[in-house]
């Protein structure tokens, strides 16, 4: 399984985007990238430790249009022109409000740890009784009550704990608290739930709260063949064309249907595939 990439199924879930932040010299710099260049002016925006925001209110759609375009070169890293230091306050406090004065000697750093200081940032993904996935993001100070209902809905929590991941999320639709059952958190499609658990996957600042899952099943071996899979098999399973395969274990099989874990990723929820819809590996391949 590897990071999302632009792609032409999710380029629709993607607005334009701003990366922004300061140079080792302190100057302001900034550059504007088209939905369909999201996910990759994100992965440079984290590989360069630079600000990211989604161009998705009117006032920053103004405060975009003064803001010269970016470019992505073929190593993944951007180039963003410099821009006035007017212009960037005024982007870093549209951004976060309330660090006005911290953003404007600081930078964005320092905007995103205000914002964390007052509520936390928080998801909750999994599936429902009908295999259907489930997402949402919130806003919150309290971490126990997102805790016990992600728990009862059986559902996984996960905490962003930086800047990108938090705009990352926001395709998700903003949940409404209290929680009252599964229902209250929406459906969401299903290529935004695995360009999400993509990210989740291999971001460490994607931190799961509550008892998730629990330890991964241990593994007893390869199954012969598909009608013989069984609990604790490893198999390979795809995430999405986008996102690739990636080695699983069985949790569970009831029917035609398994229950499967990722091996390498522990934090990312359990998930469904019919048990002729997974690859097999021999003992040789591993």
């Amino acid at each position: 399984m590897t990071k999302p990439k632009a792609s032409k199924s999710s380029a629709p879930l993607s607005p334009p985007v701003i990366v922004y932040g300061l140079d080792p010299a302190g100057k302001p710099k900034a550059g504007r990238f088209p939905g369909k260049q999201a996910n990759l002016a994100r992965k440079a925006a984290l590989a360069l430790k630079l600000a990211v925001c989604n161009v998705n209110r009117p006032k920053l759609i103004e405060i975009a249009s003064k803001i010269p375009i970016g470019r992505l070169h073929a190593q993944g890293k951007a180039f963003l022109p410099f821009i006035k230091r007017e212009l960037y306050d005024e982007l870093a406090t549209v951004v976060s409000p309330a660090s006005r004065a911290a953003t404007a000697k600081a930078g964005p750093k320092v905007a995103a740890e205000a914002a964390r200081a007052s509520a936390k940032v928080y998801v909750i993904l999994g599936f429902d009784e009908r295999l259907k996935p489930r997402g949402a993001r919130y806003l919150s100070r309290n971490e126990d009550q997102l805790i016990s209902a992600a728990a009862e809905m059986n559902l996984c929590l996960y905490e962003m704990q930086s800047a990108d991941l938090v705009s990352w999320i926001e395709p998700l639709p903003l949940g409404r608290l209290p929680l009252t059952g599964r229902s209250s958190v929406p459906e969401i499609r299903q290529a935004l739930y695995s360009e999400l658990v993509s990210w989740i996957a291999v971001e460490a600042d994607a931190v799961p709260r509550g008892k998730a899952d629990g330890p991964l099943p241990a593994q007893k071996g390869f199954p012969e063949n598909w009608e013989t899979i069984e609990a604790g098999h490893l198999v390979v399973a795809q995430e999405s064309q986008e996102h690739g395969w990636a080695e699983a274990i069985v949790v569970e099989r009831k029917g035609d249907l398994l229950t499967l874990r990722y091996r390498d990723y522990p934090k990312v929820p359990r998930f469904y595939r019919h048990h002729r819809a997974v690859a097999l590996l021999s003992p040789a391949a591993t």
